[in-house]
Order: C-alpha cells, then structure tokens, then sequence
C-alpha cells in the first residue's frame, strides 16, 4: 500500500492519504469479514467498563479531551 502522509508544522505526520483504489479493496474486505470471527470480550472487560461508565455518570471519573491532550503531550517534546 502506498501511503501519501501530510506533515504539520515541525515536518510531524499529521495524515496520510490512501489512494482511492486500494481505499475499495480495503472497503470490500471489511464488508466480507463475519462477525463471528471477532473474539468475544471477556467478562472482566465488560464488568470494568461498566464500572468506569457508572463513575463517569456519577461524576467520580474525569474526561479529557484527546485533542487537548495531545497537544500538551505535543508542547513537552520540543
């Protein structure tokens, strides 16, 4: 696959564009592929996620925005 990637400032990987060909191959594969071949996800994953969804509700779990943290991640290497 020939990717094209599109640098921000500092020359740093920002996106890639994928050529419109290989994008439907990619496509049709994705449409093919059944369900039942994904592994299930285990009970304790469930239970944990449940758990941070109810604190998140509740108020007790704080969200960060990616954007925002990536950009403070961003500011720290350079």
């Amino acid at each position: 696959m020939k990717l094209r990637y599109l640098s921000g400032c500092r020359s740093i990987p920002k996106s890639f564009l994928i050529p419109i060909s290989e994008w439907n191959l990619l496509k049709a594969k994705s449409q093919d592929t059944d369900e039942k071949k994904w592994p299930e996800i285990p009970e304790w994953h469930k239970h944990l996620l449940a758990e941070r969804i109810e604190a998140y509700e509740n108020g007790l779990e704080e969200v960060f925005d990616s954007e925002e943290v990536l950009k403070d991640i961003e500011k720290d290497l350079y």
